[in-house]
């Protein structure tokens, strides 16, 4: 390993003996040019459940390497088969009042607990802002399901789910999110129009307001950055709105020709801007959305998920032997920026004098960094000199065709201010500063793999090869040792090298976890991962998860079908079969599994309310595993009757400015129900109020001009909505009578 070291010193000379060389491309950096400043790189918390060592390791990667301190966290949502959403039903119907038995506290602390918290213990400890917000899904056909009507009609219950949400996150976590999304891809399958999340925007900006939580809210978070325009324009000259929206977002499925109008805008308003979700994210996309986007937050869509082949998503890939993971396709591209350009980096003007080298540049506490792209097809290699950084020592490192990062060693920029170097053909090279993010003389080495192959031993397969690799940034010559941290009772593991960066493991003739570490030395500083591996006693069973309903989620009479779901992974890679049964129903149904061997199967004729037990089997060639579902019918819902609704007087003369409404209701099928009053439209510039919207009387105050006042009622149940309108007349002051 050491040979390679070698061969890396002469690359890197090389490299800066281009100086001497005419450079075909000039970048120009200019600190007087002001653009964004990042506050920081995410992804969404990870909802898998693995063992906590490899969870560690995750987040290790995810925070120390790549640098992401953002998380989103996405509430628990639909019907499965070990939990439900994070409100299943109203807790109690008074939206002032929260109910705990009535929230889904056990899977949200167990998700906190497991991602949030350490990771964000992982970025404090670095000195950095950890930062949290709060996405819910409602897709009419997906897995979270639709919102329930007495959540999407009732802002104030709205509010207070969101509001219980972010108090468990605070008082049973020490966490205080940022922001709240209102809805995760509003107007993509779901009923929340502009008008929609405006209304629930100041219901649940009171309430938080109220409450003493300095959370703002994340909008609007539609599909695309032009979807997300068309939200932002129908709200625009809402006042209200825009006092508790803290940050403008968008996701990039479909057309984004509209990222720098939101740019504009969210400046305009003092307010930073984000790209917070898009599965297949490259470089390019990053590029496009910190320069047209001018985003502050950028993100990937989830952190951690499974995978037991190559990964192309952009997710860190925990293997289904549950010991290591794999990086996703394009992360090596993205830690050229992220590792090194840090929360409260501005982003500054970078110019090339060639369309296809794009320059981006970023100072932080005086030092500057900057990412050069040369991947933007046809590439070619290319030599740059890069004027305006300031005297001092720089990094260099590159990643050339997405593969793993290479150190090219420390290049000092003397007075002049200018700093040449070759860039490859389809290459990220970035040029840090020796201090700042990377403080100290010397740099311990970075582990960039390290793994056992096979990853896990049947027995009597006994033996396994180790293998580490690491990069050095002053491209220092590498030591590696290998030892065994710990190994099950009964077996006596030997390495054959273990001083090489690979050693063959033997002895592992016993069934269990083997723990084995590799520490790295430059001769003055070292870095240590370690390697897990499970050697099992025979063929593992599959393991089934995601197992749940949609279409829809909740189901209400006369709706009689549902379409049941559920997956299962094999450690082995075998073919799986799968086959659905009924366990139970309710007395005189007669259900149908119409493709009772597929993982998805459309059950029919829950005709009769209650529970139904649906089972799902997975075989492999040696096992056969199940686990149940619950799915419940509920009755026929009539809706609300509302039989009177008025206004006490329903016309005032000024200077009187208030009324009562007051309303008689009730529900045919004896349901609890809530309401909730609201003002649909008033003169100009009249900002009138209600002082109780969920009760059934409430005054309107704040009538201060002459015109008509139109409120409405709405009354919802479980599943059903009725309105009814009432309207004011408020008149002119009368003329005095002289004297």
């Amino acid at each position: 390993m050491r040979a390679i070291h070698n061969v890396q010193a002469v690359m890197a000379a090389a490299l800066f003996a281009a100086t001497a060389q005419a450079a075909d491309v000039t970048v120009t950096v200019d600190a007087s040019v002001r653009h964004q400043t990042i506050l920081g790189w995410g992804a969404t918390a990870a909802n898998i459940e693995v063992p906590e060592g490899l969870a560690d390791q995750i987040l290790d990667e995810a925070v120390n390497q790549l640098g992401l301190t953002r998380l989103r966290l996405e509430p628990p949502g639909g019907n499965y088969s070990d939990s439900r959403r994070w409100e299943w039903l109203n807790d109690n119907w008074d939206p002032d009042q929260i109910d705990w038995a009535g929230f889904n506290t056990a899977e949200l602390d167990e998700h906190v607990r497991r991602w949030v918290v350490p990771f964000k213990r992982r970025v404090e400890a670095n000195g950095e802002p950890f930062n949290l917000y709060v996405s819910p899904s409602f897709f009419d056909g997906g897995s979270s399901g639709r919102a329930p009507a007495w959540l999407l009609h009732n802002p104030a219950e709205y509010a207070e789910h969101a509001a219980a949400l972010l108090l468990r996150l605070r008082d049973e976590h020490d966490i205080t999110a940022d922001y709240y999304c209102i809805c995760n891809e509003a107007g993509n399958g779901n009923a929340f129009s502009a008008a929609v999340v405006g209304r629930m925007i100041k219901a649940v900006g009171r309430r938080l307001a109220r409450l003493g939580l300095p959370t703002k809210i994340e909008f609007p978070e539609c599909v695309n950055a032009d979807i997300s325009w068309d939200y932002i324009q129908a709200l625009k000259d809402d006042p209200q709105v825009w006092q508790y929206v803290g940050v403008v977002t968008y996701h990039l499925y479909g057309r984004n020709r509209t990222r720098s109008k939101i740019r504009d805008f969210a400046r305009a308003k003092g307010l930073p801007t984000g790209q917070s979700e898009y599965m297949g994210t490259t470089i390019n996309h990053l590029y496009a959305d910190l320069t047209l986007g001018g985003v502050s937050y950028w993100e990937h869509y989830v952190l951690a998920y499974y995978g037991n082949r190559p990964n192309p998503g952009d997710y860190f890939a925990a293997n289904y032997n549950m010991t290591s993971f794999t990086r996703y396709k394009h992360y090596w591209d993205f830690r050229q920026v992220m590792h090194y350009v840090r929360p409260g980096a501005v982003r500054i003007g970078a110019v090339s004098d060639d369309r296809g080298l794009r320059p981006l540049a970023f100072i932080r506490d005086g030092k500057t960094t900057v990412v050069l792209l040369n991947n933007k097809p046809p590439s070619h290699a290319r030599t740059v000199t890069i004027k305006g950084l300031a005297p001092g020592a720089y990094g260099l490192c590159q990643s050339v065709g997405g593969g793993v990062y290479q150190e090219l060693g420390v290049k000092t920029v003397e007075r002049t201010g200018g700093l040449t170097v070759d860039v490859p053909a389809k290459a990220v090279l970035t040029i840090y500063p020796r201090r700042g993010p990377h403080p100290g003389t010397n740099q311990p080495p970075t582990i960039t793999e390290w793994r056992a192959e096979p990853s896990y031993l049947t027995v009597p397969t006994g033996s396994t090869t180790l293998s580490a690799t690491a990069t050095d940034a002053e491209l220092d010559g590498l030591g590696y040792a290998w030892s065994v941290a710990s190994q099950p009772a009964g077996a006596n593991v030997m390495l054959t090298s273990p001083d090489q960066a690979a050693t063959e493991a033997s002895g592992l003739a016993a069934a269990g976890q083997y723990v084995f570490s590799v520490t790295v030395s430059d001769g003055r500083n070292t870095a240590t991962r370690q390697v897990a591996l499970n050697v099992h006693a025979a063929n593992e069973p599959p393991v089934i998860g995601d197992l749940h309903n949609r279409l829809p989620v909740v189901v209400t009479l006369p709706t009689s079908g549902t379409t049941l779901r559920g997956y299962a992974r094999d450690l082995e890679g075998e073919s799986l079969t799968y086959k659905w049964s009924l366990v139970s129903r309710p007395d005189g149904a007669a259900v149908a599994l119409e493709t009772p061997t597929k993982q998805g199967c459309k059950a029919t004729g829950m005709t009769v309310a209650g529970d139904y037990v649906f089972r799902l089997h997975a075989s492999d060639a040696t096992h056969t595993v199940f686990k149940d579902l619950t799915v419940r019918v509920y009755p026929l819902n009539k809706a609300p009757v509302i039989s009177g609704a008025s206004a006490w007087p329903t016309e005032l003369t000024l200077p009187a400015s208030s009324t009562t409404l007051s309303a008689r209701t009730s529900d045919p099928d004896g349901d609890k129900m809530g309401q909730f009053w609201s003002v649909k439209s008033a003169p100009a510039g009249v900002d009138c109020a209600l002082t109780n919207q969920s009760a059934a009387a409430t005054k309107a105050i704040g009538l201060t001009a002459a015109g008509e006042y139109v409120f409405t009622l709405t009354v919802v149940d479980r599943s059903e909505v009725s309105t009814r309108e009432v309207t004011v007349t408020v008149h002119p002051p009368a003329n005095r009578v002289s004297q």
